[in-house]
Order: C-alpha cells, then sequence, then structure tokens
C-alpha cells in the first residue's frame, strides 16, 4: 500500500514513466523515513497498471533500441489516491518501539552490556541526526510544505529518543535496575489474577471518528496551475 500510494501520489503532477517515478523517490530520500523498497516499484507499476488504476500513455526510445512507456492515472487511480490519503491521514494504530521486548527484562540482563549497547545506539543516532538536519536546512528553501512537516517530525522524534536513551544509560550506569515487586502487585490486585483493576485517569477514550475523505483539488485549478508550468517564456 505505501507503494501504491507513493506512486499515485508522483503520477498526480503528470504522465512518467517508471525509472522517473523511482528517480524521483530517490531525490526525495523517501527509504530515510518511509518503510518502502524503491527496488520493488517496477513490480509496483506492473500491478497498478494490471489493476486499472494507471494506464500507458505512450512509449519512448532509448538507447540501445530499447523503449520506455510512460504511465498515466486512470479515473479509478485518481480516486484511490484520495482514498490512501484519507485512510494514511486517519491511521491512529499504535507504533511499538524495537527495544521496549528487551527492556521487559532489564533486571535480568549484565548492565555493562546493556549500557555499552545502548551507548553505541545513541552514538550511532546523534550521528545520523546531524546530516538529517543539514539536509533539512538546505532543502527548506525549495521544499514542500508537507516534505518540511516530515523532517521536522523526524528530527523532533531523534532528539526526544536521543535524549530518553541517554537518560536510560545515567540510570543504568548508576546501578537503578530493579525488578518487578510482585509481592507489592499481588496487594493492589494486579497479578496474577486475569484483568487487573487501573488507574480510572488511564481509562482509553474511545478511538477518533476518521476525518472526511480529502477531495480532490478544484479541476479548473489544477488545469491553470499545469499550464503555467508548461507555458513557454516571449521571445526576447
Amino acid at each position: 500500500m505505501k507503494a501504491e500510494l507513493l506512486i499515485l501520489g508522483v503520477l498526480q503532477g503528470g504522465d512518467l514513466h517508471p525509472y522517473e517515478i523511482k528517480r524521483r523517490l530517490t531525490a526525495a530520500h523517501v527509504d530515510h523515513y518511509i518503510d518502502v523498497d524503491v527496488g520493488t516499484l517496477y513490480y509496483a507499476v506492473r500491478s497498478l497498471a494490471r489493476d486499472g488504476l494507471i494506464e500507458a500513455k505512450g512509449v519512448e526510445a532509448v538507447a540501445r533500441g530499447g523503449e520506455r512507456t510512460t504511465y498515466g492515472l486512470t479515473p479509478a487511480g485518481r480516486a484511490r489516491f484520495h482514498a490512501l490519503m484519507a485512510e494514511r491521514l486517519a491511521d491512529v494504530s499504535p507504533r511499538y518501539h524495537p527495544l521496549y521486548p528487551a527492556l521487559m527484562f532489564l533486571h535480568h540482563a549484565d548492565p555493562d552490556a546493556v549500557a555499552d549497547a545502548l551507548r553505541h545506539r545513541l552514538a550511532v543516532q546523534r550521528d545520523y541526526h546531524r546530516p538529517l538536519k543539514a539536509l533539512a536546512d538546505y532543502l527548506a528553501p525549495v521544499q514542500s510544505t508537507g516534505m518540511r512537516a516530515i523532517l521536522e517530525n523526524g528530527l523532533a522524534h531523534l532528539e526526544t529518543e536521543n535524549a530518553w536513551l541517554a537518560k536510560l544509560v545515567e540510570t543504568i550506569e548508576a546501578g537503578d535496575i530493579r525488578p518487578p515487586d510482585y509481592d507489592r502487585a499481588r496487594l493492589m490486585g494486579l497479578f496474577p489474577t486475569g484483568q487487573p483493576p487501573l488507574p480510572p485517569e488511564y481509562t482509553q477514550a474511545p478511538p477518533p471518528a476518521p476525518p472526511p475523505p480529502v477531495p480532490p483539488p478544484p479541476a479548473a485549478k489544477t488545469r491553470r496551475s499545469r499550464a503555467a508550468k508548461t507555458a513557454k517564456p516571449p521571445l526576447s
């Protein structure tokens, strides 16, 4: 689904061949913030064409006598794009941190080994933060609002993650590692009986209603935008 939205999104700007779709996504560094294999886009393009979401618009010659097919969106493809946009915007499913399963059993591990591993992880993430910040600053004058939001979100998460890791390393180095207190948990009714009672403040609210579908831009506005992009400057 991720590749589907990416391809349909790129083709919103006009008809392209698969190589150009891949080139644009690679130039946008999607592999840094989206779990998608850009190398599989050719297969995804064929799947979208087979499903009637995109269609061949023309064939152009390439080096050594080869040909390259250009694809464009069908009406079904445009509708699918907006449906996927609404689905992504409404997605509130939880995100689980890869360290959580290990941290559950921190009190059983070798503190020195854990601290070394976390210090290494922190160093790697700090090294990654610097080029990401430099990339965000460099692209600021030309990037879209959405791309700027992506980079700002990534930087904010990374900065918070690094601060959290640094604090955890300090806790381990100080020897402040404790196991669960099962005796106290039993007195609180938390263990080992079925569903434990929880504080009323923890009661989770029902999930929010999904937002309305994202409508396509007005056709007249889209036509003007495309005309402006393709207009030739007057001869001097």
